[in-house]
């Protein structure tokens, strides 16, 4: 039996018999693949297809990803006794020439677990084991769906999908309209231990083809970044229920299982712990009171522009971005975007701040509502306070004073901490101008 790219089947009573499907890749990209059906043997399998070769060595376009060095390892050219795709894990592939690749074997007609690990980086290429399609998060499937029945073993409820187009990893998670991963298709998931991820027949749907599909009419911001080549962007969604902490499956971190030379992400507004999110979620009232801290990683003498797109922003609001390198505002409206020549290597917050407001912002409104601060290494890390000395203070709740410093503003400020016990403490940073008191947990 043939079935056609797209196409789906699922067995409701005892199959037998071969099974034949075909997956099209309409480009010479890179895309996530796994195989959809039982016995599918690798060195049959790349003899059949056109695939890409390696300039300088005997690699090819059919690759595993290796999260114990973090790296790509390559099938060779010539290899022998490979084995059969293994039901559950994916691969990257490449063609010489766009086209339809095959899979051939029997029908998978049970429940699947396959082992994922933490390794190194925690992140593991797995894929759609299934010739159908299984939902991803609560609004494809309000319960069955493997965010939801995953979710003990993941660090963070989000699956990251290869947009070729993009040439970027796109994260998913609870917060996106309905959204399901399509035959033949791998995607990542991120864990901290050494866990099964659990896929199930009762998952399966048929759907339309969103192989390589991702959109979303969610009202958000799309805050992109472009260098005139590639452009990267982060999403900052407002819902009723979220909070301007981190909520698991509504939060989501930039894929960093490989080294990413070019990106744009924010930090959280409330309790940051440094994570560098491609979708934030936050409550979607008050967006005067927000402000969000924007990161980027680009090298120095790079031009880059700053721009947004907004869906159904309420009626009023403006969006500015911040630059506290010279303390200007621009107004971000859809058609203008911020434009600049980098002088520095910029990875990090501190620099730029996303603000939604109903009032038009001037160069001179410049405050420290906007700085943030977190934990990590031991270290106190202020961002948002670039130029003159400040004082900082910390105390615990009894008034114990465990900190009193002072730096002189930069990118980003590091205020070392002696050893604390877990819980709540104040911080009180002053400038010349301000004084701002922040509650600190520390685990």
């Amino acid at each position: 039996m043939d079935i056609g790219s797209g196409a789906s089947l699922i067995a409701n009573s005892v199959f037998s018999g071969t099974v034949t499907y075909n997956r099209n890749l309409s480009t010479t990209n890179w895309y996530l693949i796994s195989s959809p059906v039982n016995g599918q043997d690798i060195d049959t399998f790349i003899s059949a297809e056109d695939l890409a070769t390696g300039s300088t060595s005997n690699n090819i376009g059919l690759a595993s990803y290796d999260n114990t060095s973090e790296a790509w390892s390559y099938y060779q050219s010539g290899a022998t006794g490979s084995g059969n795709f293994v039901l559950g894990s994916a691969k990257s592939i490449k063609l010489a020439t766009a086209g339809t690749i095959s899979f051939t074997g029997t029908m998978p007609v049970s429940d699947l677990g396959i082992q994922i690990n933490n390794n190194t980086n925690g992140y593991n290429l797995i894929g759609n084991p299934y010739p159908s399609y299984i939902p991803i998060n609560t609004n494809a499937d309000s319960s069955n769906n493997i965010l939801t029945i995953n979710s003990s073993k993941l660090t963070e409820m989000t699956l990251w999908l290869w947009n070729q187009a993009t040439d970027n990893y796109e994260p998913i998670n609870q917060a996106d309209q309905a959204k399901y991963i399509s035959p033949a298709q791998g995607f990542f998931v991120k864990t901290s231990g050494n866990n099964t991820f659990n896929f199930t027949e009762a998952m399966q749907s048929h759907q339309t083809d969103t192989f390589q599909k991702l959109k979303n009419n969610r009202p958000e911001i799309s805050v992109m970044l472009s260098d005139g080549v590639d452009t990267y962007s982060t999403k900052i969604y407002y819902i009723n229920g979220a909070t301007t902490q981190f909520d698991n499956g509504y939060d989501s971190t930039i894929f960093d299982g490989v080294a990413n030379n070019f990106a744009i992400y924010t930090h959280l507004i409330a309790n940051s712990n440094g994570e560098n999110l491609a979708i934030q979620s936050l409550p979607n009232t008050n967006l005067d009171t927000m402000i969000v801290p924007v990161g980027i990683i680009a090298e120095s003498e790079q031009e880059i522009s700053i721009s947004v797109n907004a869906i159904n922003i309420p009626k009023g609001i403006n969006i500015y971005l911040e630059d506290k390198n010279d303390n200007s505002f621009t107004l971000l409206d859809g058609t203008t975007a911020y434009t600049t020549t980098l002088d520095e290597n910029l990875n990090g917050i501190g620099r730029y701040y996303i603000h939604t407001t109903s009032s038009t912002l001037s160069n001179t409104q410049v405050s420290l509502t906007n700085v943030s601060m977190y934990i990590t290494n031991h270290n106190l890390i202020i961002n948002g306070v670039h130029s003159g000395v400040a004082k900082v203070r910390m105390t615990d709740l009894l008034g114990k004073e465990v900190i009193n410093s002072h730096f002189l503003g930069a990118r980003e400020n590091k205020v070392a901490l002696p050893y604390l016990s877990t819980g709540i403490y104040i911080v009180q940073l002053e400038t010349l101008t301000e004084t701002l008191h922040k509650k600190i947990f520390i685990k």
